[in-house]
């Protein structure tokens, strides 16, 4: 089976809602992983998004999208970087003396 790359995804997301939605918003971005507030006002709100792919972007998207009074979920930035697989730690290289 091939060895399959991983990836750590960022994205900021705007949230337009109404002003009672948000007690429900804060709920929802508490219990949601990777999704953090960065800020907001009486209207709108910009979080930060991180996942190890864009199913989880995907789904917190369709969350907040669920909450009452949130109007439309939009995603600004997006970025991909690659990461290793999992494997066993690589141990420092042993100190060596100075040539003489």
């Amino acid at each position: 089976m091939p060895d399959t790359a991983r990836e750590w995804h960022v994205a900021s997301l705007v949230v337009r809602h109404r002003p009672d939605a948000i007690a429900a918003l804060a709920t929802t971005i508490g219990a949601a992983e990777g999704l953090e507030l960065a800020l907001q006002d009486q209207t709108r709100s910009v979080l930060v998004q991180e996942s190890d792919g864009t199913a989880g972007l995907m789904r917190s998207i369709d969350l907040l999208n669920a909450v009452p009074g949130v109007y439309a979920v939009n995603l600004v930035y997006h970025h991909v970087e690659p990461q290793a697989p999992p494997g066993p730690a690589v141990a420092p290289p042993e100190p060596q003396e100075p040539p003489r």
